[in-house]
């Protein structure tokens, strides 16, 4: 998506494989059940902007009746700016039929519906994240990150029993998140009725008050890991995945999203010029950069680079270098980051397996998933 071919389509990060079929031929395969998806535009409350690209924009609204149910509920809605070319709609339109076609999993963002019909413009509505996208959440606790248990008491004043109330609930859901039946009955809550969002919000934003720990961040580590070798089994590839595109949900849970629209690679730095294209060099594994090879095994390097982001607390990748030329035919020759401040030995040994010049030496996202669970429980039990 990030060639000059295909500019109009830069935002469609979230694609399927192009070893299977070819994207444009598959939009027109793929099917749009209204029955199933359709709401109507009234049933939405469109509220303040998420975030906007060159040619779209998403935005906070409250939707009313979503799946038959009776409750309103926050969601975001992706859309078109005003002016959008048919090759535009045709991309939102591609990108709806593709989140209908990969289906639903608690560690992606996922479709709830759409506005299709004639008399107002194409809308997808996707699952909102109350806290934002995990880079500048992890930021945001440097301050707050306890790496052992003991102290995550002392990481902030707790004044109230309500506060120790809060770090034990927490821990509780670290240790379900690797059981599977948390994900087989999809685990976590996340279906909220009017009075929820009205308590959440007296409530304060219960994760902020959290002190960080090493068990979240190995926790989101597997959640990504578990997204990953979901959108992997339905034949899709990400091509930018970052801890920019993950948002944290409730309950601390984590979602892979591609705001595909929402993203301005003109604006943001992450994105490098190379020759027409934009492209998250950083973050890019080797194929990808020189011979424009992208699937699961660059995802994999992708998410090595994700790990790393996680366990330097929201760092730029590559801090200190100048992102270039000679800094593509360095990590070609080999060369690797340094392990980040709170990577333990194993957790540094993944990323460095993710991140073999060989693609296929690198883990699949399922032995990811394997051993990011075992570390998770691990550190539950300790």
């Amino acid at each position: 998506p990030y060639s000059s071919e295909m500019k109009t389509n830069h935002y469609l990060s979230i694609i399927m494989d192009p070893d299977e079929v070819p994207l444009d031929e598959q939009c027109e395969r793929l099917p749009y059940d209204a029955s199933k998806w359709e709401i109507a535009r009234e049933r939405l409350k469109l509220g303040k902007s998420l975030g906007h690209g060159a040619f779209g924009k998403v935005v906070q609204a409250s939707a009313f009746g979503i799946k038959k149910s009776p409750t309103c509920r926050i969601v975001a809605v992706k859309m078109l700016k005003e002016g959008a070319t048919a090759s535009e709609y045709k991309a939102l339109m591609t990108e709806l039929k593709i989140l209908i076609h990969i289906g639903h999993h608690l560690n992606i963002v996922n479709l709830l519906g759409a506005c299709t019909k004639n008399g107002g413009p194409l809308m997808v509505i996707v699952e909102y994240c109350k806290y934002g996208n995990l880079s500048n959440y992890l930021k945001s606790k440097r301050n707050f990150f306890c790496p052992n248990k003991d102290s995550s008491l002392q990481a902030e004043p707790m004044k109230e029993k309500k506060d120790i109330e809060l770090v034990e609930g927490k821990k509780q859901r670290l240790a379900s998140v690797t059981s599977s039946e948390s994900f087989a009955s999809s685990g976590f809550q996340e279906d909220k009725s009017l009075s929820d969002v009205e308590e959440d919000e007296e409530d304060g934003d219960e994760l902020y008050k959290l002190p960080l720990t090493m068990e979240d961040l190995i926790s989101y580590s597997f959640q990504v890991a578990r997204g990953m070798e979901f959108l992997s089994s339905r034949k899709c590839i990400h091509r930018d995945l970052a801890a920019r595109n993950i948002l944290l949900s409730e309950n601390n849970v984590v979602k892979i999203c591609d705001f595909g629209l929402a993203r301005d690679i003109y604006k943001n730095p992450d994105y490098v010029r190379k020759g027409d294209a934009r492209l998250p060099l950083k973050w890019m594994a080797p194929e990808s950069i020189f011979d424009k090879i992208y699937n699961t095994k660059s995802d994999v390097w992708s998410y090595g680079v994700l790990l790393w982001e996680i366990f330097s607390l929201g760092a730029s990748p590559y801090p200190g270098v100048q992102i270039d030329e000679d800094f593509c035919s360095r990590l070609r020759e080999g060369t690797r980051m340094r392990a980040p401040e709170q990577a333990t030995e194993e957790i540094y040994q993944i990323m460095l397996d993710c991140w073999r010049s060989n693609p296929n030496d690198r883990p699949r996202f399922s032995e990811l998933v394997k051993k990011l669970g075992d570390l998770l429980q691990a550190n539950v039990q300790q």
